[in-house]
């Protein structure tokens, strides 16, 4: 087995909670879930979030007929069984990316515009799987509201929409940056283990499930972003 083959079996193992034992004892993602949720609802009331942010939150379950259903916020349902990508053990949840994290898009690049402020900004052509080549930075100037939106801080999970579609890394540096529209920019509602999820694109990427066929992710739209189905799990 080559080692592209094996660190996919790996990846695969433990994205189905098969790599280790799971201890019973663990907290349910359901309610982390239900944290987040709340979380959303009082960051809305502080003006913090927009009623955009949490339109399309939803909950997916198991109901008595042992499929997924996917409950929305207007209250109707749907059965989603077969969009569910695999099992996951009891204690984990589906959700949608959108729930765990806020999303941000940079801006584009526009060489007439010269008002506001002269910063850094990186593009797809900077992000790797897993790392960034910082070798050629350039710049472009930012309003501030444009720097609010496109700033990047340590910890957050940007994700390629062109290019390597999926291509992702975390931003691990003490100091901020800024993107490109092309780079989209996800940073937790709560305090979650953003490496997780970095892996699971990486998974989705290798199996074809980003950019591939069937059950996959076409493109990565902001939409399609938040909207991926993801495993959750308490870390």
């Amino acid at each position: 087995m080559d080692t592209k083959a094996l660190r996919q079996k790996i990846l695969d193992l433990a994205i189905r909670g098969k790599l280790v034992p799971q201890d019973p004892n663990d907290e349910p993602a359901s309610v982390l879930l239900e944290r987040i949720r709340e979380e959303k609802q009082q960051m809305l009331k502080e003006g913090k979030l927009k009623p955009k942010d949490v339109k399309n939150d939803t909950i997916i379950f198991r109901g008595e007929d042992n499929l997924h259903y996917e409950k929305f916020r207007d209250g109707t349902m749907k059965c989603i069984e077969d969009e569910i990508p695999f099992e996951v053990p009891e204690g984990w949840e589906w959700c949608r990316l959108g729930v765990l994290f806020n999303h941000n898009t940079g801006k584009a690049l526009n060489k007439n515009n010269s008002t506001g402020t002269l910063l850094s900004y990186i593009t797809t052509s900077n992000l790797y799987w897993n790392h960034f080549e910082l070798d050629s930075i350039k710049g472009m100037y930012f309003s501030d509201t444009e720097i609010e939106k496109c700033t990047v801080n340590k910890g957050d999970l940007l994700v390629c929409e062109g290019g390597d579609i999926g291509r992702a890394a975390i931003w691990n540096y003490d100091y901020d940056i800024r993107i490109q529209n092309h780079i989209h920019k996800l940073r937790p509602f709560t305090n979650i283990s953003v490496e997780l999820y970095y892996h699971i694109f990486y998974y989705y990427k290798l199996c074809g499930m980003i950019n591939g066929k069937g059950i996959g992710i076409q493109g990565l739209s902001s939409n399609q972003l938040r909207d991926c189905k993801i495993n959750c799990v308490l870390s």
